[in-house]
């Protein structure tokens, strides 16, 4: 395994077009190999998100999870579809929001985000994040939210994330 941590990447299928405010960009996809042990802990310490095509500087809200179970809504339904019994199923074990106005470069025909480790006091979800795998799995799941404008994306492989753990056990 890796001794003191795991870079994994990350390529989820999102729709071609406009993602709306308060719609979910993708649905749970595998993060593999987020902790070192079955069931065990580890720090997420970074996030970058390349979008191509991506031509505002938008916030990106990233939910985890310890399981598979859906989410109860599909790609561009608003995150409001999604009651809150599946909300609590899904068992979102934490969240990063990236600060679109702060935290983004032009790179390669779209925006290169990054998540900030100390944000301001108003805002939420910030890095290092404590994330633990369900027994017997060493995967955690995210999504995403678009949480105000919109997000323009010019293909179904419009995005890749990377996501940097510091394993604990």
């Amino acid at each position: 395994m890796y001794p003191a941590g795991n870079l994994v990447k990350l390529a989820p299928t999102v729709i071609n077009s406009a993602v709306a405010a308060g719609d979910i960009v993708f649905t749970k996809q595998e993060i593999k190999n987020a902790v070192s042990s079955r069931g065990g802990c580890s720090l997420l310490t970074t996030v970058t998100a390349f979008i191509e095509g991506a031509a505002t500087n938008d916030d990106l809200t990233l939910l985890f999870f310890d399981n598979s179970t859906a989410l109860g809504a599909a790609i561009d339904d608003p995150a409001s579809d999604i009651t809150a019994d599946e909300f609590r199923t899904a068992s979102c074990i934490g969240v990063i929001n990236i600060n679109g106005g702060t935290s983004t470069i032009s790179a390669g025909n779209g925006l290169l985000y990054s998540n900030e480790p100390n944000q301001s006091s108003s805002s939420f979800g910030a890095s290092p994040l404590l994330i633990k795998a369900e027994g017997g799995s060493t995967s955690i799941w995210v999504a995403m939210i678009q949480p105000a404008g919109t997000l323009n994306m010019t293909d179904t492989d419009s995005m890749t994330l990377t996501f940097g753990f510091q394993y604990l056990d």
